[in-house]
């Protein structure tokens, strides 16, 4: 019986070398395919960013814009009148122009804010507090003393008589290391703080004024509480050793 066997045909040497260089070439332009790809797709997202980042930056500037706008003029009804024509929102130009015997203060290393003080007539002390990226007046505080104890209660008719009724009635046992009795008078854009420390029978006062935040922010820091009912009458006193090494009343961080 006759068998027939199948011998394959032989590839040509030439054919055979191609098949893996043709395999090669499509593997390498797949992968300078994909390359491409990412790298078009991350330009993509790149400059979807960038818009995000821009648009986000402009929503802010107009944001902060409105912001001045708004505190700038609800500060007018809040300054007091000795510092006529002070408004949040002023640039330290402005406010140079205003108030010439206002020199800056060097010596403050805070990183957000840029202080200016002056020194009044009548004894009291102006801390103008500037943000330093914004390059505007953003909080007021005035430091000044109050005589006797008995003199708190026509200060605070005073103060009940041009902000109204206070929104909020504070105990706060730390503030820069000593107990200080809170009045707070929230507004739409700001709010006025009135800060009491008692010692040796004399009061230290700080008028406060500076947006919502930013007295959340200072009451939380003290560690400030509610006043209850039967402790309304009951003010915190400060200690010779609470006092410590304080020079002067402490200001509200």
């Amino acid at each position: 019986m006759c068998v027939l066997r199948y011998a394959p045909r032989p590839v040509p040497a030439s054919r055979s070398r191609l098949v893996p260089a043709f395999s090669f070439l499509a593997f390498a332009l797949l992968v300078a395919g994909a390359v491409v790809f990412w790298k078009v797709r991350e330009a993509n997202e790149a400059e979807a960013r960038r818009r995000a980042d821009a648009k986000h930056a402009e929503e802010e500037r107009v944001r902060a814009e409105q912001l001045i706008a708004r505190t700038r003029e609800e500060s007018k009804t809040l300054i007091p009148s000795i510092l006529e024509g002070v408004v949040l929102g002023m640039s330290e130009e402005e406010l140079q122009r205003l108030r010439p015997a206002s020199v800056r203060d060097t010596r403050n290393p805070d990183r957000v804010l840029m202080f200016r003080k002056e020194d009044l007539r009548n004894g009291a002390n102006v801390v103008y507090g500037f943000d330093r990226r914004a390059q505007r007046l953003v909080q007021v505080q005035v430091l000044s003393l109050l005589p006797a104890i008995g003199a708190m209660t026509p200060h605070l008719a005073a103060m009940n008589e041009q902000y109204g009724r206070p929104s909020g009635y504070w105990d706060c046992p730390d503030t820069g290391g000593v107990p200080t009795r809170r009045f707070t008078w929230r507004k739409s854009a700001l709010t006025v703080m009135d800060v009491m420390l008692i010692f040796r029978g004399r009061v230290s006062l700080t008028l406060y004024i500076a947006p919502n935040m930013t007295i959340a922010a200072s009451l939380q820091r003290a560690r400030c509480r509610p006043v209850s009912a039967e402790d309304l009458e009951r003010f915190p006193v400060a200690t010779d050793e609470q006092m410590g090494q304080i020079d002067g009343p402490p200001e509200p961080p």
